[in-house]
């Protein structure tokens, strides 16, 4: 299915044209920012230098530190009373990144999740529960504008309320959910906490997530635990909000809207263009935006990019492959790097594991201590926790190269208070 197919479909020359035209032109209107035009001056780069599409090398980067350093309104490139709506960052790496909408950049943005949504099964003739924060929090809104231009019926319960979520989906017959991946894996087991089993007991079958990198084993665990089909979506505050991507019904990969966001990838330490099918950073420059435009987004999300020209399912924008971590997720224990992704992909390998895990790392005397904490699917007799728990601490072993405590705790049992899991502890 597809939501705009003239623009999902586009021919890759025309597509090309449209975005060296959109480039030009958001180089222009970043000119008349402040920062962007004293970086381009920097630079010895005006807007006019802009020939081709690999001319985007010659802008310069934006960091989160430059946003947090002009904030609140200073990367604005037009009047504030142009602006109907501002949301912010939730602050996870760092003070919130406010960023302000025009109502044309809030109509793209609605455009640009509707594809999403559709990409991810959802119609007009479903009911769709958005279990996410209405707020400066950008994912509620998104998912609620997109969802009604597709024409679903809309639920905006919001976040909290766990038990509540439950019920409402069993009296409306919610059919779609959206939200933060770890808040969906905690209201499957609240549902089965109810006694209802949300594969057979509730009509979700379709669900789309993002906020947090999952592994494919935790989306496989997501999608057996409910029986829905389960996609994968992802955004930036910086660019929109949720609407970036997502993947297709034939989950390979994420199809990157390029009408609107022209995508690099790039050496995280070099800032070098990688190779197609070459894990780099993803970087990404707005092409539509005309609150808050943005040149060439340092990410720090680790991705690689498809060398493909059309997928099976018929869209030629480009594919990226799911997030892997980011470049300042990397922690150093004892000497070692440890990326969180590792971790994940050992735990969600085991079928006795459950959804939800932490990270806890501190110090015994002037050593680092890494643990790992992590709910089993069903509850679990001791000896049958302390044999789970060597297993676990065997495998990453062999990954981390270091060994790790293992704790398996029950079902539940690790607080899901905010937006986003707090997946790593540093006590150090």
């Amino acid at each position: 299915m597809y939501f705009n197919r003239k623009s999902e479909t586009m021919a890759r020359t025309e597509l090309d044209r449209l975005k060296l035209r959109r480039l030009k032109a958001v180089a222009k209107r970043c000119y008349k920012v402040p920062f962007y035009r004293n970086a381009m001056k920097a630079s010895g780069v005006r807007p006019e230098d802009i020939k081709n599409l690999e001319d985007i090398k010659k802008l310069p980067f934006t960091t989160k530190d430059d946003l947090r350093e002009s904030a609140p309104f200073g990367m604005l490139a037009v009047k504030l009373d142009e602006c109907i709506e501002l949301h912010a960052s939730s602050g996870t790496t760092g003070v919130p990144v406010t960023v302000c909408y025009t109502r044309n950049d809030i109509e793209v943005w609605s455009e640009v999740m509707a594809r999403c949504l559709v990409m991810a099964g959802l119609t007009k003739k479903d009911i769709f529960q958005n279990p996410i924060p209405y707020g400066t929090f950008t994912g509620a809104f998104g998912f609620h504008y997109g969802a009604q231009k597709v024409g679903a019926l809309v639920i905006p319960s919001g976040m909290g309320q766990s038990e509540r979520q439950i019920q409402l989906m069993k009296y409306y017959g919610t059919t779609f959910i959206s939200g933060v991946v770890s808040y969906a894996a905690h209201l499957g087991q609240v549902a089965l906490n109810m006694g209802i089993n949300p594969a057979t007991d509730l009509k979700v079958r379709h669900g789309i997530f993002g906020s947090e990198m999952f592994t494919p084993g935790l989306k496989k665990k997501l999608a057996e635990l409910w029986n829905m089909d389960v996609y994968d979506i992802y955004g930036l505050t910086e660019m929109c909000g949720p609407g970036v991507s997502t993947d297709c019904h034939l989950h390979d990969g994420l199809h990157l809207w390029e009408d609107h966001f022209l995508v690099e990838c790039v050496d995280p330490k070099t800032g070098e263009e990688v190779e197609k099918e070459e894990y780099g950073e993803i970087v990404l420059t707005t092409l539509t935006k005309e609150g808050m435009p943005i040149l060439r987004f340092r990410t720090h999300d680790l991705a690689f990019l498809y060398d493909v020209k059309r997928c099976g399912c018929g869209r030629t924008h480009i594919k990226h492959s799911q997030i892997k971590g980011r470049t300042d997720d990397m922690i150093i224990i004892s000497g070692t790097n440890v990326f969180p992704g590792q971790i994940e992909h050992v735990l969600m390998q085991n079928d006795r594991v459950g959804l939800n895990y932490r990270i806890v790392i501190g110090k015994k005397g002037d050593m680092d201590k890494l643990a790992v904490e992590v709910e089993s699917r069903e509850k679990l007799g001791e000896q049958e926790k302390q044999e789970l728990e060597r297993k676990l601490q065997n495998e990453l072993k062999l990954v981390l190269l270091l060994t790790p405590d293992v704790k398996i705790l029950d079902p539940g049992a690790i607080p899901k208070d905010t937006i986003k899991a707090k997946r790593v502890i540093d006590n150090r």
